[in-house]
Formats: C-alpha cells, structure tokens, sequence
C-alpha cells in the first residue's frame, strides 16, 4: 500500500494510491486524487474494509459485480420504507434518469473522475448549482448506502467534491419584523391546537439561531430539565435521511428561553414523547422533511403574512444579528452559532453596520468639562 505524488501525460501532479487487495501477486487498485487527504481518506478507508473482508467470508465482492441500476432499486425499496412521500418523488425523479443513463455501469465506474463530467453536462444545461448537487447526492447516497450494505467492498467515489452553492446576499428581518411574523404565526397556529408545531419550529429558529438540520434533529432529551438551554449534538440529513454531527462536529449548547421551553414541554407532554424521539415529527413519526416544509409551509406562511420574503435559512441569520444587535458579545455569539472561525461570525456585524453607525447619533460618552474648558471647546467650534 502506498501514495505517491506522479505527473500525468497531460503534466498534471496527482496522487496516486497503489494497493494489492490481497498481497503481491493479487489483483491491485490504482487511484489517483488531486489531494494528498483524499488519497489518504481512500487508503484508510480501504484499509478498514480489506481487514473486514478477510474476518467476512461474504464480503468478497468487487465493485465490477453490481450494476448501478440493482444498487439504485436496492437502496429505493429501502427508503420507501423511511423517505417522505415528497422526498420519494424526487428520488424517482432523479433516479429515472440516472438509470437511463448509467444503469448498465458497473460501480467501479462511479469515480470523482465520472461524477465531475456529471456535474460539467448538468452546468451546461444551464441548470444552478443546487439542482445539479441534488442529482449527485442520490448518486453518492446510493454509493454509500451500497458500502454500509457490505454489498460492495467500498465507496469509489471518494474524494469527489459538490459544487459551492451560489452565494446569495445574506438577508435578515430586523426585530420588529421578526416579532410581528411570530404574532401572525401565534394567530395562525394558536395554542393548543394540532398544528402548534409549525408555531414552535419558527420560535426556535428565531430564538436560538440553530440550523435547520439541527432543528428536524432535537430530541426530547436535548431540552435541559432546568429549561435555560438547549444542547445541541446531531443534525438531521435530508439527503441520507439519517442523523449525523452538528457542521461544526461539535456539540454545544444554546439559549431557550422560558416561553420556548413551555412550548417544547407542550409538544412533548401532548405527543407523549420519550425520551430520544425527535421533537419535530411527522404524522408517521419521522422526522420533517425540510425541503417540503421550506418550499411549502414556510412560502405558504410567509404569503399570509405579509411581510419582506426571506428562505427559511435566513431566520438564524436574524436570530445572529438581533443578539449581537441587542448586546450578546461576540464570542458569546460564535458558541450559540457553532461558527468554527470568529471571522464568521464577524460578518453578521457588516450586515449591522448601518444600525451601529446610527449609535453614534444617540449614545456618546463625554467628560464633564469645567467653565474655562467649555469656552476653550467653543472658541474651537467657532474657529
């Protein structure tokens, strides 16, 4: 086993992976990657599942037995069984074509190398980048899913990378929009009522700034018993549809406030929900779907508000820039956001600069001057 920095006929440095699945004379896997951690990333990874191989008698199956059309059917009869009726569409979708096109492929053809010229055709349909990651998270969902399956050996498409999301202007609401959406909302969903939910999952975004991901993801058991914070340790993946590390792969906590904590203690006395069950769920007790509930529930009600249209992201950018507004210090706002690097966070006082700049109209703090200093200071302002 070994990487190797090597130059390519077209002069490019790559590094090279070379490894003999079972000792010299056996067949070998060459790969090449862009990055040395890739390349390390595909080595270890190999490693684990070549030890893994030699204790399953089972397991030895190369990459050239499945065809990517068996892989996709295998991991959608799985997920009927866990996606949400809107995810299941999109899926089938996405599917349709990607079997019409790759479906004879053996899985050793899914290289980062494939997926690039994927991603190259999708661009040049016009298509965003989001629509065009969309059709490449089935793609490497169904890969992972086929290695966590152990029906193939390992996931060839290691080091390949999505595109960046467009950056689009950082929007928020200030405070007196925030409170009145959550007025409207408190009408509209009103105490007590089945779909309170909606209600609670728009004071928790604005109230503690968390990810969407980490919303779907709060179990009971997050909420503190002394009810001031809330920990946060896991997000909900709408693509694997399963429960992974918060962005940041570190746990933390963030503020709840009283009025939240009522709320949570509603939802969980009225559900009769234990203690790892997710908080936010739907009627077959899965966790939400967030697409469906930022297209749909999130338009609908921002529609009957009224009000500056803004995604459903953008509320824990208000929820950031109200508390620095209202004084949180900075650090203080980094730990509540999960922000790996204060520079991050840094950004959220660009967004406020206006607003701090209008302080110094109000708010000055000056020495008190003696008579002879005041007819100093005037004189000075005549001249």
């Amino acid at each position: 086993m070994s990487i190797r920095k090597v130059k390519t006929s077209t002069g490019e440095s790559k590094w090279e992976v070379r490894v003999h699945e079972n000792g010299r004379g056996s067949k070998r896997i060459t790969r090449r990657f862009d990055r040395k951690n890739d390349a390390e990333a595909f080595l270890q990874n190999l490693k684990v599942d070549l030890k893994a191989r030699e204790k399953d008698p089972f397991a030895g199956i190369s990459l050239k037995d499945r065809t990517f059309k068996e892989e996709a059917e295998f991991w959608f009869n799985d997920g009927k069984l866990r996606f949400t009726e809107s995810h299941i569409k999109r899926a089938q979708g996405i599917l349709k074509t990607a079997i019409e096109e790759f479906g004879n492929h053996t899985m050793d053809k899914f290289t980062p190398e494939l997926l690039s010229k994927i991603q190259q055709s999708e661009k040049s349909k016009g298509l965003s980048n989001s629509s065009v990651n969309r059709k490449t998270e089935v793609i490497t969902a169904i890969l992972n899913f086929s290695t966590k399956q152990r029906r193939i050996p390992y996931n060839p498409s290691i080091g390949f990378r999505k595109l960046k999301r467009e950056t689009k202007e950082m929007q928020f609401w200030n405070q007196e929009e925030a409170i009145s959406f959550l007025s409207k909302m408190n009408e509209i969903y009103p105490a007590g009522s089945k779909q309170r939910w909606v209600y609670v999952v728009y004071l928790t975004a604005l109230n503690t700034s968390i990810r969407a991901g980490e919303i779907w993801g709060l179990q009971v058991h997050d909420i503190s018993t002394e009810g001031n914070s809330i920990w946060i340790r896991r997000q909900f993946n709408r693509v694997t549809l399963d429960f992974g590390p918060t962005k940041g792969k570190k746990a933390r906590h963030v503020p709840c406030s009283e009025e939240l904590f009522q709320e949570f203690q509603f939802l969980i006395k009225n559900q009769k929900l234990k203690t790892e069950d997710t908080i936010f769920r739907n009627e077959k007790g899965l966790p939400i779907c967030h697409d469906n509930f930022s297209d749909r529930q999130f338009g609908k009600d921002i529609k009957n508000w009224g009000g500056k249209r803004i995604r459903f992201h953008d509320l824990r950018h208000t929820a950031t820039t109200l508390m620095i507004a209202n004084g949180v210090d900075i650090k203080t706002v980094k730990e509540i956001c999960g922000h790996a690097d204060i520079t991050t966070t840094m950004n959220y006082v660009h967004l406020l600069s206006g607003s701090i700049a209008n302080v110094s109209k109000v708010f000055s703090l000056k020495p008190v001057l003696k008579e002879t200093e005041v007819a100093a200071e005037k004189k000075l302002k005549l001249v």
